[in-house]
């Protein structure tokens, strides 16, 4: 298909109508729901975050930033010593993106939240600014990332692009100027400045060793660094879009850029409504759908690895290709759906795929990678054509006894996922951080953030984030 022609002379330039939304939004011109969900986001980050601070990654980042020196701005968890807030980004991010716990818009093919929240708090420490300046700033951020997202998928992706890397650096950027306060031009500037610096990576190289880890963290620095220089004067490039688009993928969609957005700058439709994924397994975003089925099959019908001949998972092409099934490290086995479904069936607890699965000692299981090779993915094209509207698999479950079990699931008809409730939200985080805070920290932050707004500072806030 013919890349779509965007032209930037028109008055309804793009990036003109995007940073005009993103620039004007205030707290107290959010609808309730959007604040709603907006909380939510902040919320199960900093619970992504607390998961990430003993993960593979997190110990040789925080070396590199505490060798570094600088400003004392912001607070480097869960230490609590300062660092500067490109730094405190970079660690934090870092600490996330690898985990594959942290929120996704299956829509943009993106993961919004990792480095937004991750430089929204550590920019708005170093500002002394409240959470009447981070709600707003963070809801630009995401509104602008996953339609940057949506007018390249799903091409971008499947032509290799990592697009944590390719994209994950809009976000963040739009954040970090807001809470700068950028007006219009200034936002303009930051987002044609962050696209000359993009992409990141591809697909292939974020995928091979722990590099992974990073590419958040760079996402997130490159956001800030982004924002300070247009807040400092640098005028991003005015034909940013017309050039880079085309160039990440021949097919692409300029005028998905402003959907719902009007002329004035108004929004009408809000990705943050409609297209944000809440993840309960360690796992990348489409194995939802299977792992949702298996679960249940496991529920209804007392199954027990041992009494399995074969798995057969009918999934979408974005599932299908994470087929591997003898991972070798933490990050290719939360890419593999063959290794997450032997799991599964070994231990049936979903909580093994918060995590615990992922470590050295599991990964090198016998009766795991006996289930894992029962395991047999076929790419659905019926399915395929429906995501991300749908996000739909079958598993079948045969036993050695004969009998079948079956069921389809999609994850998109399960609330948790794209409408979840402040309980459903709490419910993962208090799984993750009572652990490592401890009852009264996570009591703390909870309440902290579902109260937001009110605050006048960060302070107390990262003070419950330090065990």
């Amino acid at each position: 298909m013919k890349a779509a022609t965007l032209n930037t002379t028109n008055e309804r330039d793009p990036l003109r109508v995007m940073s005009r939304a993103a620039a004007r939004l205030r707290v107290n011109n959010l609808p309730d729901a959007v604040l709603k969900t907006a909380r939510q986001r902040v919320l199960d980050t900093i619970g992504c975050l607390v998961a990430g601070y003993d993960a593979e990654m997190s110990a040789p980042i925080r070396s590199y930033v505490l060798a570094q020196g600088g400003k004392l701005e912001a607070t480097l968890l869960p230490g609590g010593e300062k660092t500067t807030a490109a730094l405190a980004g970079l660690a934090h991010a870092t600490y996330i993106f690898g985990l594959e716990l942290s929120d996704a818009a299956p829509r943009g093919t993106v993961h919004p939240g990792c480095e937004i929240v991750s430089i929204a708090l550590a920019a708005a420490e170093r500002a002394g600014l409240g959470g009447a300046a981070i709600l707003p700033a963070v809801v630009a951020g995401y509104e602008t990332e996953i339609r940057f997202g949506r007018a390249l998928h799903p091409q971008a992706f499947y032509k290799g692009w990592s697009t944590i890397g390719l994209l994950g650096a809009i976000g963040p950027a739009v954040t970090a100027a807001h809470l700068l306060g950028a007006d219009e031009t200034r936002m303009t500037n930051t987002i044609g400045t962050v696209m000359s610096l993009l992409p990141a990576s591809t697909g292939r190289v974020s995928q091979g060793g722990s590099v992974k880890w990073l590419v958040g963290g760079h996402a997130c620095t490159t956001g800030l660094f982004a924002a300070e220089m247009a807040a400092r004067g640098a005028e991003g490039n005015p034909d940013a879009l017309k050039i880079w688009l085309p160039v990440i993928a021949e097919e692409n969609h300029p005028e998905r850029l402003t959907d719902g957005i009007t002329e004035d700058g108004a929004y009408t439709q809000w990705e943050l409504l409609s297209g944000v994924v809440t993840k309960y397994y360690g796992t990348v975003g489409p194995f939802a759908s299977p792992l949702e089925a298996l679960f249940q099959l496991i529920a209804q019908h007392r199954i027990r690895g041992e009494d399995v001949d074969e798995v057969h998972v009918d999934c979408p092409r974005r599932t299908a290709i994470f087929n591997k099934p003898h991972p070798e490290s933490d990050h290719t086995a939360r890419a593999s759906l063959p290794y997450c479904i032997a799991v599964a069936l070994h231990t049936g607890d979903a909580g093994q795929l918060l995590g615990p699965a992922y470590k050295p000692d599991r990964l090198r299981d016998p009766a795991v990678w006996a289930l894992a090779e029962r395991v047999r993915i076929t790419q659905n094209d019926r399915y395929e054509a429906q995501y991300p509207a749908r996000s739909l698999a079958r598993v079948t479950v045969k036993l050695r006894n004969g009998e079948a079990h079956s069921l389809e699931v999609d994850r998109s008809e399960i609330k948790r996922y794209l409408t979840p409730s402040d309980a459903d939200i709490e419910a993962k985080f208090r799984l993750i951080a009572t652990p490592v805070l401890g009852q009264k920290k996570t009591d703390a932050v909870v309440s902290l953030v579902w109260r937001l707004e009110t605050l006048p500072d960060l302070g107390d806030l990262l003070r419950a984030l330090q065990p």
